[in-house]
């Protein structure tokens, strides 16, 4: 027989999995209060319960995206990021890992454009263990320099093999046109020539300069209550030193103008992108703005451009639009993906109904759909486990969208009239002014 070995966090996905399906209260039925506080080290801590499974999960957001990557070194936060798991003064790679198996904890590391983040969960008869393996990797990361090698490797190897993928480098190519050389325009990865000069040095830097408790967001939820978190975490937590931050504010800059990136490529399938500048995720027009993406092309079949293009015309094998709000800035874009051959005729019949949004009403039936859709899917935004809901309020927090954001969501949207609709389609949308980045056989596609 083969050896089959179940390590600890195998096992606790397992005991977690059946417990969810035999206890069906909890996040799938309500959202649970959150209480809010900020510690003397000017840390951020937001608390709720869920004790239909005994875990608790450890969600934190710090300020430290890529946007924030210096000059020449893009690449820097993510690595940033990621290395934090690859020792500490205590304990190397391994151990590290053999404690987590130990525990069936999970702890992960990500970066995104905006900010970084560390999430654990541990079951709650181990979390101060758990709790002191979390606070050791955040507050005392060594980054080895053959590790942070291996991991740059890691993330360089990614970069190529994206480079394969027609929607990678059709994204890529988009928001570099879009954002010129601001920093939204890098990807949250860098490029294999500034992940060349990143070192040890660069990341501890960087380090030392964000990753501060007055620079971040900590939710702690599940099996646990406020008293608990006070009694339990609150005096590590403060052991956390804060310091002053870089106080940088991001400046968007936007290409003007049509412009168009054609990659050519020998595919059959052209990946097609129209877009213009967008918001910031605070701006109070995002809300009209999701109403009017529902009802443009969200991607379900009813939307305008799918039963144009996809359905009625047979164009595109999808097409959607999306609303990409960020701390600072955002975009608006049209994705479509087509034969080469009607790569013309579909962006044709993606700027026709762009123009048609601008000249009339939405419908009633359209506009109470786009609601229903929107409003009825919202608890879908935070998930069904204690990870996703502490990821939605960490979010909620950083972007600053008001600790009521769930409670007002429906009756904002609702309140989105036809009118509200047509003015953002025709503030924010540019049929005739747009970045198009075009991935396909160009002279099949009869594009230059």
């Amino acid at each position: 027989m083969p050896d089959i070995r179940m390590d600890g966090r195998f096992l606790v996905a397992a005991a977690l999995l059946i417990f969810s399906m035999v206890l069906p209260v909890g996040l799938c039925s309500a959202m649970p209060p959150v209480e809010r506080s900020v510690l003397e080290n000017k840390l951020t801590v937001l608390v709720f319960e869920d004790h239909s499974i005994p875990a608790v999960t450890l969600e934190l957001l710090v300020a430290a995206g890529s946007w924030q990557d210096p000059q020449g070194q893009n690449g820097v936060a993510n690595l940033t990021a990621k290395s934090l798991l690859l020792g500490t003064r205590q304990l190397t790679f391994d151990q590290i890992n053999d404690r987590l198996d130990f525990l069936g904890a999970s702890l992960d590391a990500d970066c995104t454009k905006d900010f970084a983040n560390l999430t654990m969960q541990v079951l709650k008869k181990d979390l101060d263990a758990g709790f002191g393996l979390f606070m050791d990797v955040l507050t005392d990361p060594t980054f080895p320099d053959s590790d942070v090698a291996s991991e740059r490797d890691n993330i360089i190897g990614k970069l190529r093999s994206l480079e394969d993928q027609p929607m990678e480098v059709a994204n890529r190519a988009f928001e570099k046109a879009l954002f010129l050389d601001s920093p939204y325009s890098f990807p949250v990865e860098g490029t294999e020539k500034s992940l060349s000069g990143i070192d040890r040095e660069a990341l501890m830097k960087f380090y030392s300069a964000f990753y501060r408790p007055n620079n971040s967001i900590l939710v702690v939820g599940g099996d646990i209550t406020a008293e608990e978190v006070t009694n339990r975490l609150l005096p590590r937590l403060l052991d956390w030193k804060p310091a002053d931050t870089p106080q940088i504010k991001l400046v968007p800059a936007f290409a003007g103008g049509h412009i168009t990136v054609a990659v050519d490529k020998p595919v059959t399938q052209a990946t097609i992108i129209i877009g213009f500048p967008g918001i910031e995720r605070a701006n109070k027009d995002y809300y009209a703005l999701s109403v009017m993406n529902h009802i443009l092309g969200s991607g379900e079949l009813n939307s305008r451009l799918a039963a144009e293009i996809r359905v009625k015309a047979g164009l595109a094998y999808a097409v959607q639009s999306v609303v990409a709000a960020r701390k600072y800035a955002g975009s608006l874009r049209i994705i479509i993906q087509t034969k080469n051959t009607t790569a013309r005729d579909a962006i044709s019949m993606a700027v026709s109904e762009m123009e048609r949004i601008q000249r009339e009403p939405v419908s009633e039936a359209e506009l109470q759909e786009a609601r229903k859709f929107l409003i009825g899917n919202f608890p879908l935004r935070y998930g069904s486990t204690q990870q996703e809901y502490a990821k939605f309020r960490a979010q909620i927090e950083f972007f600053g969208l008001g600790m009521d954001y769930p409670e007002k969501y429906s009756s904002i949207i609702n309140s989105i009239t036809a009118e509200d609709v047509l003015r953002v389609a025709r503030q924010y949308l540019k049929p005739r002014d747009h970045v198009l980045t075009v991935v396909a056989d160009l002279e099949k596609a009869g594009i230059k």
